[in-house]
């Protein structure tokens, strides 16, 4: 999945990132209709991940994207993530935003 669909104020940050995990990681998700996400939210109980309400998700905005790959390496690009101004929570290490 491709980073496109992201803000075009982030993309660049976000690339920059993802590129220099150099093929580690996987892009899962961008951007969210609100559809989409209600679904999301409403079988937040199989996701092993949190999923915000409609209307709240920085999906929902273009501001976010979740990848997945080695726990240890989604815990580095996170640290790196935030010490550019990003938001990332160790409940939630596939999600990143702004």
């Amino acid at each position: 999945m491709s980073l496109a669909q992201l803000h075009p104020q982030l993309r660049p940050y976000a690339e920059a990132l993802v590129s220099y995990l150099g093929g580690r990681v996987t892009v899962t998700s961008v951007y969210r209709s609100r559809s989409e996400q209600l679904r999301l939210w409403n079988t937040r109980h199989r996701n092993p991940y949190p999923v915000a309400p409609p209307g709240t998700s920085k999906h929902e905005r273009r501001l976010a994207w979740d990848m997945v790959g080695p726990p240890e390496l989604l815990r580095w690009a996170g640290r790196v993530w935030k010490s550019w101004g990003g938001r990332w929570f160790e409940s939630d290490p596939i999600h990143f935003e702004v």
